[in-house]
Parts: C-alpha cells; sequence; structure tokens
C-alpha cells in the first residue's frame, strides 16, 4: 500500500503600501459556512487552526495571534482555488500579498501552505520545517486560515500572517464566546421544534379555521339590486 503524499510551503511578503485593514467575511466558500449567517473568520474549523497555531505561540511565551478577517478571507480564498484546481503554489492566485490586498489587509504577510491529511497533520509539517515555524511564531499580531477540499478529497490548508490595525481582530474568546451562543441558540430552536411536534394540543393553523379568520375574498358579496 503506497503512504499519502503530504506537501508543504512557505513564503514571506513585504507591501510598502498602506491600506484600510478592514474586517471582511469574503464570499461563501467550500468552508461550509454562509456569511450571512456567520462571518467566515469564526468558522469552527478555521477557529480550530487559530487554537493550534496559538498554542505553538504560547509554548515559546509569545502573545495569541488575533483571528484577523481579512487574512481569513485571503487564506480561504487560496484554499478554495488550490482545492479547485489542484495546484499547489503560493502563486498560482496572484501572491500572498496580492490576496491580503485583495481583501483590504495592507501590510506585509508570512504564508503557509499545506496539502494533504488534517489539520494536526498540517500543523505538524509546518512545526517541524524551519521556515514554516518561522511564520507561526514571527513577530506578528493577527492570522487567517483556510481550508478546503477538492473533488478528489485532497485537503488543503492555508495559514496567513501579519500585523493587522488594533481592534479590528477578534481573540479566540471573541469566537469560543460566539460559537458557544450560535451552539446554544440552535439548541434551544430544535428543542422547542420536538416539543411542538410532539405537543397533541397543537395543530397545524389550517386544522382550524374558524369563520372569522377566513380570508376576506372567501366571504360572498351581497346580492346585486336594481335600482330602476
Amino acid at each position: 500500500m503506497s503512504r499519502p503524499t503530504f506537501w508543504i510551503a512557505a513564503v514571506l511578503s513585504v507591501s510598502a503600501a498602506v491600506a484600510d485593514d478592514t474586517a471582511r467575511t469574503g464570499p461563501t466558500t467550500e468552508a461550509g459556512q454562509s456569511p450571512a449567517v456567520r462571518p467566515l473568520h469564526r468558522h469552527p474549523t478555521l477557529f480550530g487552526m487559530l487554537v493550534r497555531n496559538n498554542n505553538i505561540r504560547r509554548r515559546n511565551g509569545l502573545r495569541a495571534h488575533r483571528m484577523n478577517p481579512a487574512l481569513a478571507a485571503a487564506a480561504q480564498d487560496h484554499a478554495n482555488y488550490m482545492a479547485r484546481t489542484g495546484q499547489f503554489s503560493h502563486y498560482t492566485n496572484g501572491s500572498p500579498q496580492s490576496r491580503a490586498n485583495k481583501y483590504g489587509f495592507g501590510g506585509g504577510v508570512l504564508e503557509n501552505i499545506a496539502m494533504g491529511g488534517g489539520l494536526d497533520n498540517a500543523f505538524g509539517m509546518w512545526t517541524n520545517s524551519g521556515a514554516h515555524y518561522a511564520s507561526i511564531v514571527s513577530n506578528t499580531t493577527d492570522a487567517g486560515f483556510g481550508y478546503a477540499v477538492g473533488p478528489g478529497g485532497g485537503t488543503y490548508f492555508v495559514g496567513i500572517y501579519g500585523t493587522g490595525s488594533p481592534g479590528v481582530g477578534e481573540t479566540e474568546e471573541d469566537i469560543a464566546k460566539f460559537l458557544d451562543e450560535e451552539k446554544e441558540a440552535a439548541a434551544k430552536l430544535a428543542a422547542e421544534k420536538t416539543a411542538a411536534e410532539n405537543d397533541p394540543n397543537v395543530k397545524p393553523a389550517s386544522a382550524i379555521v374558524d369563520a372569522e379568520q377566513k380570508p376576506a375574498n372567501q366571504v360572498k358579496p351581497a346580492a346585486a339590486t336594481d335600482s330602476k
């Protein structure tokens, strides 16, 4: 039986451009979330990547990265592209810097990419590679992550790092609180729906309609009279 093949790559891109580091959610992605319901950077899988990343930084006495919406959008953009095309490269979909700029991030960035396996495998490869490890423990404040699965089942991971404007990124605690509240709301809705379905006294509105509840167009018009 042949062993699966895993690939990683890292790149540093520096930009002198100054742009508005604005939080953006990006389009609906292959990671599975709808930005109208949940912002991209709060997706559970991407949150899991942030936690793994920050655990490495904590072990080195470094401050945890914030999840930056613009960097997350740039990372997911490239993960989607690689999954869709099968092209594993930093430069087949623009460049790390152009993707960061595209979503509103103006500072220089570092980018890690990996292909094959799961999250633990991707971070294991990055940790054991000098250039990738340097990106994770770099003197940056923010990070964004992307993850996508290709048509053949191949997995693609992206981590992108930079220094963002204060107040733009979200901490692990911020995102965890949002996801907990989202989970609680979903559980409450499901419980209410189940209770209503199992309540014998609850009937569909169309089952019993009082005369006063009938639509106006069901009321017969008064008989016409001839005034002549």
